[in-house]
Formats: structure tokens, sequence, C-alpha cells
């Protein structure tokens, strides 16, 4: 028995001294922000959501086959069109599953006017909270916070009432 209490000493001991040492560690007095993400385009080039700030981006996943994705990608372009020239961005990510020969014949083909991302290990996806489905869509402020989460088809009536109303510099 005198075994079994000098090993439960030592586990307590051990226990109070990673305390002590993970009390004593310097504290830091900057707050860790999250990771920021970086996409690349189909064309390689790389886009970092940080030097959009100032301008409202929508961050839209999609899939060549998702129905909805591809119905809704009109209405995406056109709303694209209307409000680029004051201050609003969109980046299309097309999910892992995705095939790029196939990315790339629907770009073509629709002349999408916005950058292309191929997600192709799913990184994008995870740093946007797991996305799982198309489409989805995140909406970001001119301050770089996600302002909203569509699971589904856009309310492109309420989209462009938003970018009309917002005050987005490059005006």
């Amino acid at each position: 028995m005198h075994g079994m209490e000098n090993i439960s000493m030592l586990y307590n001991g051990l226990r109070w001294a990673v305390l002590v040492i993970a009390l004593s560690a310097p504290l830091s007095t900057q707050a860790v922000a999250p990771p920021v993400p970086t996409f690349t385009t189909m064309e390689g080039k790389q886009i970092r959501l940080s030097d959009l700030r100032g301008k409202i981006v929508l961050i839209h996943f999609w899939a060549t086959s998702c129905g909805i994705c591809l119905v809704e990608m009109p209405d995406l372009i056109q709303t694209y069109q209307q409000f680029r020239k004051r201050g609003f961005e969109v980046i299309a990510v097309a999910m892992h599953y995705d095939q790029p020969g196939d990315i790339k014949a629907y770009v073509r083909k629709q002349g999408l006017p916005f950058p292309v991302v191929f997600d192709q290990e799913g990184k994008l996806a995870s740093e946007f909270n797991q996305v799982g489905v198309t489409p989805t869509t995140f909406l970001i402020d001119a301050s770089g916070r996600r302002i909203s989460k569509t699971v589904g088809i856009i309310d492109f009536g309420k989209l462009r009432a938003f970018l009309k109303s917002a005050d987005v510099e490059g005006r």
C-alpha cells in the first residue's frame, strides 16, 4: 500500500507542477484573430480576403453538379455586374468533389466575370464552418465580418436591396 501512496503523491505533485507552469506562462494581451483565408483562382491568382477590406464580398460555394447552383448563376452574374463598380466582389468556390475540367468548361461557357476557385482539398469549406451543402453563400461586410450565411438559393431581391443601401467604398 505504501507504494500506491507514493504514486498518488507523485501524480498530485505533477498536476500542480503543470498548473504552475501553465499559470506562469506569459499571457498575450492581443486577441488571436481567426485565420484569414487566401483564395487561389483556377488561373493561379492569389486573393486574400484582407485585401478586399472596404468592399462587400460574397463567397459562393457551388458545384457543377448542383442544379440550384447552375440555376442561380445568371442572377449572380447580373448582380455582380450591376454592383461591382460600387465595391461588390464575388468569389465562386467550387467544391472539392467537383472536376476541374467541368469547372473550367462551365466558367468558359457561362463567361463567369468573377474569380473562380477550386477548393481541391476542402480547406476553404473547412474554414467557412464546414460547408458541405451547395449552394452555401457567405456575405462579408466592408470591415471583413461575416454578416450572413445562406444555405440554398440566394434571395437576390434582398441581396440587391442590401447592396443598394450599403455604404461601400470605391463608388
